[in-house]
C-alpha cells in the first residue's frame, strides 16, 4: 500500500435518477455497472416514469449490486436524489444523470482522490475563514472533475472551468465563455456520507446542484479536482437545462436560482462551523412519497443520521427490517 494513499475498500453508491428516459437508460445503467472499482452498487430511482423505463431496467434485476426503485409519481430530481441519500447503503455516493456516460475508471479515480493523504492547510493561506487551523492535515470530502459535453448541435466541449465552483461567491472572477453552462458538475462528484449527515439533503429545486455546491463550499468542505474528464454528458432535447420549463431562462429556474443565492447570506457571517451548518442544513421531507416497486430491497437501508422530518423517518425506518425480502410493493 502506498504510504501517501489509502485505497478505500468501502461501499460507493451510484444513483441514477430518471424520468421518462427509456431511450438512454440502458446505456446509463451499463456505464455505472461497468465501473472498474469493485465495491459499488447502482441504484436507479425511477421518478414516476410513464414510458418503458421499468422494462429497460428489468433486464438488470438479477444483478446482485443493482436496485431499481419505482416511485408512484414524479417528485423531481432533487427529491429522487434525497430518496437515495436516505435509503441507499454507502460510505460515499455519486449521482449520474441518465444521459451521462461515465469513464470506466471514474469511481476508481474519485475513490483514490478521496483518500489521498498529505493534504495540509498551508499557513500561507487564511484557513480561518473556513474554520480550519493552519498547518493541520485535512481529508478530502468531495471529488469533482472535468467532463465532456456533446451539445444538441453536435459540438463537443470539455468543461474544466474550475473557477465556476465559486461563481456565486465571487462573480467578478468569472470570464466570458463561449460555451453556455461551462461549469464543473457537482452532481457527479463523489461525496463522503458525512457531508450529508451534517448538511442534510438536496434543496427541492431545479438548482439543487448549485445550492449544494454553495452550501458545501461555504461550510468549508474540502474539494479535490481531477483534470481527467470523468464522464461525457449528452445533451438531449428534454434535458432540464434545455426544456422550456426548466432551462437557464425559465421562470422556475430563475426563481430557484435566486433562492440558492439568498441562502448564501449565511456564509458571509463569521459563525463557527457547527452554527453555520445548523443554519443551512436541509431536512429531507419525503413523507408524501409512495413506492410502487423495489427490485432488490436487500440493498436498501435507512440512514438515520441524515436529517429528515419525523414523518419521513417513520415512513422509511421499516427498510431496516425488509432486507430479507426479494421484492417490495407498497
Amino acid at each position: 500500500m502506498n504510504s501517501t494513499t489509502e485505497i478505500m475498500r468501502s461501499k460507493v453508491n451510484i444513483t441514477i435518477p430518471t424520468y421518462n428516459r427509456d431511450y438512454c437508460l440502458e446505456k446509463a445503467i451499463k456505464g455505472a455497472l461497468s465501473q472498474s472499482y469493485d465495491h459499488t452498487t447502482v441504484t436507479v430511482i425511477d421518478d414516476g416514469s410513464s414510458d418503458e423505463s421499468y422494462k429497460v431496467a428489468q433486464i438488470f434485476f438479477e444483478i446482485p449490486n443493482f436496485c431499481y426503485v419505482k416511485l408512484d409519481k414524479n417528485v423531481g430530481t432533487a427529491q429522487a436524489k434525497n430518496f437515495s441519500l436516505l435509503c441507499s447503503d454507502y460510505d460515499a455516493i455519486t449521482f449520474h444523470d441518465s444521459d451521462d456516460q461515465p469513464n470506466e475508471h471514474k469511481i476508481l479515480m474519485q475513490v483514490r482522490a478521496l483518500n489521498m493523504a498529505g493534504h495540509q492547510a498551508d499557513p500561507i493561506l487564511n484557513w480561518d475563514t473556513m474554520g480550519k487551523q493552519n498547518g493541520r492535515q485535512m481529508r478530502v470530502d468531495i471529488v469533482v472533475g472535468a467532463h465532456k459535453m456533446i451539445k444538441l448541435d453536435g459540438s463537443i466541449h470539455v468543461m474544466n472551468k474550475r473557477i465556476s465552483l465559486v461563481d456565486d461567491f465571487f462573480p467578478t472572477l468569472q470570464f466570458p465563455s463561449k460555451t453556455e453552462g461551462d461549469w464543473i458538475l457537482i452532481n457527479s462528484g463523489l461525496f463522503r456520507k458525512n457531508v450529508f449527515t451534517e448538511v442534510g439533503g438536496f434543496l427541492d429545486s431545479v438548482e439543487e446542484d448549485r445550492e449544494l455546491r454553495n452550501r458545501t463550499i461555504g461550510c468549508g468542505y474540502l474539494y479535490y479536482f481531477l483534470e481527467e474528464p470523468l464522464l461525457t454528458k449528452i445533451e438531449m432535447d428534454d434535458s432540464l437545462t434545455v426544456s422550456e420549463d426548466t432551462n437557464y431562462i425559465a421562470t422556475r429556474r430563475i426563481k430557484d436560482r435566486e433562492e440558492a443565492w439568498r441562502r448564501n447570506k449565511f456564509f458571509m457571517q463569521n459563525d463557527d462551523k457547527n452554527d453555520l451548518i445548523k443554519k443551512v442544513r436541509i431536512e429531507i421531507d419525503l413523507s408524501q412519497i409512495k413506492i410502487n416497486f423495489i427490485s432488490n430491497p436487500s440493498l436498501l437501508t435507512f440512514n438515520e443520521q441524515i436529517p429528515c422530518t419525523e414523518a419521513t423517518a417513520e415512513l422509511f425506518y421499516p427498510f431496516k427490517q425488509q432486507k430479507a425480502d426479494k421484492t417490495y410493493k407498497s
